[in-house]
């Protein structure tokens, strides 16, 4: 991950950065999933054409899709993502202390890496796959 990322996805920690990035979203204030309940849930907007609904937490990197307007934000993070530690901390950002942030902070930084780390596995797995038919062809 390049370091404009990570630090994009590191200002993703305040609501109000979150909510900044719902300038697509497809769906209106008069829904449940206003940008504003999306933002409060800990989501912040990585839609395109193929998914024009698509979010992504700040702490557990959960992404979800396929929105439905009656739906809740935290009780759909809550359904999809049952470990992340924002969903546990269940509090508005207001109430939120400087340890639970920097916690929360903490457990992000752990997540990436296992994201990062699982993708590059998965690779290497991959591609072992592709050389042990390689060889197997050779013997």
């Amino acid at each position: 991950m390049t370091k404009d990322k990570e630090r994009e996805v590191f200002e993703m920690s305040t609501e109000e950065k979150r909510l900044s990035t719902f300038k697509k979203w497809p769906y209106g204030s008069d829904t449940s999933i206003n940008k504003e309940k999306m933002a409060a849930a800990g989501f912040y907007y990585i839609g395109n054409k193929k998914e024009p609904d698509l979010v992504r937490c700040f702490v557990c990197l959960k992404e979800l899709d396929g929105w439905e307007v009656e739906d809740d934000p935290w009780e759909e993070h809550k359904n999809h993502a049952s470990y992340c530690q924002f969903i546990h901390l269940n509090k508005a950002e207001c109430e939120i202390t400087f340890e639970e942030m920097h916690d929360l902070e903490m457990y992000r930084q752990i997540n990436m890496a296992t994201k990062v780390l699982t993708k590059k596995i998965k690779e290497f797995e991959k591609q072992a796959a592709n050389t042990r038919e390689v060889l197997q062809t050779l013997a």
